[in-house]
């Protein structure tokens, strides 16, 4: 019960913080929407700022880091202070020559390097122009937060972890905030936009640095580049993970790729999709993860916490994939809708919506599969399941792409998901560390409620005319469906009897008299 209730309070603790950042980032997202519209402006942007997060995973938030906190954790417990002041200037020192390497070379190969991502962009001069100058100037933003990944670490070892998460505020407030400088006195928005993302990447350098030199470790460049003992360690350890790590650029990649040979406003319209989809998955089943991990790790009873956290997922994931299924259009209206933001992109982005949330099961499947491997120290099926699903993911949106456009990129995604699923959950099987038959019992319950929340709102919705744009009125109606929505819901729980409603109820903390 104690561990149930770990899950259950971290889960909720951290969402909140993610919560308001995904707020931001879909402000930020509503501004860009509105200024530049899906086709021309908005597609360049998309496809510019993809350029320099292919090496996120690499430089910032993979190989590198994964193996950087724990040495330097090892270190810090041990109490050598100069130590870890060295290692930390000596992995500084290097990060910053690998990464200016690449932004170097982004910033020269920029023209063939938008090729690649969006090569038939060429076939309309202007937008492979401004493909191309963001490709160039956004490059440096990797700089900026691979260090900051880099300090992330340090405060994440002192047991600091809410201003990191709290850090993609910034970003998204200064790209909403330059856009509508640039609008308000009528100045050209690309290189403002460009300001915007590094300003952002600035500040969410300055701000870590900040906290990690009061922690009394100032990430600051020194001797021992490569050749740190400790430096070495990190880099010897980072290059098996570099494999695992090159999937997820891979997979943008392809998905750029194939999202801009749908169309013009294709690739905005799917990027635009998947912002929605994630607000769910973001929120709830990565923090999710991230309680669940380390609880795994030391839990005698891990497949029993395994398979509370599959239930608890279930419960959330399912009725969100059933809502967005059926009042797709509508949201993607109310967040996205208005300015240059037309309807035909609130169109194209609800059908892409519709084939993103039909996937959402599947995808919080793999995360908490993939923490169930971690937490035995099985790194390589998680990498294989993501292989076997990037060459799905190709073949599908090779055959997809081209009859259905963004839904096809969108459904090839979902697919993709279902097959590394299948994968993980028939390894877990072989291991004899399958979770326990009440899931699919929890599953069931869930998606039958879920079923008939969404029946009787697809009636419902078919009577009403939702505004394709952003307004109260909108706001009011898509709320509204939710608030209905949860009372169907909850009473498909109540009359198919999920256990899971009681457990949560006992399980939050009680508030004090």
């Amino acid at each position: 019960m104690g561990t149930q209730r770990t899950l259950v309070t971290a889960t909720t603790g951290m969402a909140l913080v993610t919560a308001v950042s995904r707020i931001s980032g879909w402000l930020r997202d509503k501004v860009v929407a509105s200024y530049l519209g899906a086709q021309g402006i908005g597609d360049a942007f998309v496809a510019g700022f993809r350029a320099p997060n292919l090496f996120r995973q690499l430089l910032a938030e993979g190989a590198l880091h994964a193996t950087f906190v724990p040495t330097l954790a090892e270190i810090d417990t041990e109490g050598q202070r100069r130590e870890v002041h060295r290692f930390v200037a000596a992995m500084t020192s290097t990060l910053l020559i690998l990464a200016g390497l690449v932004v170097v070379l982004g910033m020269w190969q920029a023209e063939p390097f938008a090729n690649l991502l969006a090569p038939d962009y060429r076939a309309i001069p202007q937008k492979h122009a401004l493909t191309v100058y963001f490709t160039r100037w956004l490059f440096p933003y990797l700089g900026f937060i691979a260090l900051a990944a880099l300090v992330q670490g340090v405060l994440n070892v002192k047991g600091k972890f809410l201003l990191s998460a709290a850090t993609p505020i910034f970003l998204n407030a200064s790209i909403a905030l330059s856009v509508l400088f640039a609008a308000w006195q009528g100045l050209a928005l690309a290189p403002w936009l460009v300001f915007g993302v590094l300003l952002g990447g600035f500040l969410q350098l300055a701000t870590q640095w900040v906290a990690a030199a009061r922690a009394g470790v100032p990430a600051l460049p020194g001797g021992g580049a490569f050749l740190h003992p400790q430096v070495r360690a990190v880099l010897r350890k980072a290059l098996p993970l570099l494999l695992s790590s090159g999937i997820y650029p891979i997979t943008v990649f392809l998905a750029t790729y194939l999202a801009s040979s749908a169309g013009d406003g294709v690739l905005f319209c799917v990027y635009a999709a998947s912002r929605i989809n994630e607000l769910v998955y973001g929120v709830v089943v990565v923090q999710l993860f991230t309680a669940l991990l380390p609880t795994l790790a030391r839990d005698e009873r891990a497949d029993e916490t395994f398979t509370f956290a599959l239930r608890l997922q279930s419960l959330v994931v399912f009725p969100a994939m059933a809502f967005l299924m059926v009042l797709a259009k509508a949201v993607a209206g109310l967040l996205f809708g208005g300015g240059r933001f037309g309807p035909w992109a609130v169109a194209t982005t609800g059908n892409a919506l519709v084939a993103f949330a039909l996937g959402m099961p599947a995808l919080a499947w793999v995360k908490l599969a993939s923490g169930r491997f971690y937490a035995i120290h099985d790194t390589r099926s998680p990498v294989k399941a993501s292989m076997l699903g990037v060459v799905v993911f190709a073949a599908m949106g090779f055959l997809l792409t081209p009859r259905w456009g963004a839904p096809g990129v969108a459904a090839a995604t979902s697919f993709s998901q279902y097959v590394a699923g299948w994968y993980l959950g028939w390894r877990l099987w072989n291991q004899g560390r399958a979770p326990r038959r009440d899931v699919l019992a929890s599953a069931w319950r869930h998606g039958v409620s879920a079923g008939a929340m969404a029946v009787v709102l697809k009636l419902v919705a078919e009577e009403v005319a939702f505004p394709m744009v952003t307004s109260v009125r909108g706001a009011l109606l898509v709320g509204s469906f939710g608030l209905l929505g949860l009372v169907l819901y909850v009473l498909g729980l109540w009359l198919t009897r999920a256990p899971e409603l009681s457990e949560i109820r006992k399980l939050l903390p009680r508030r004090m008299p």
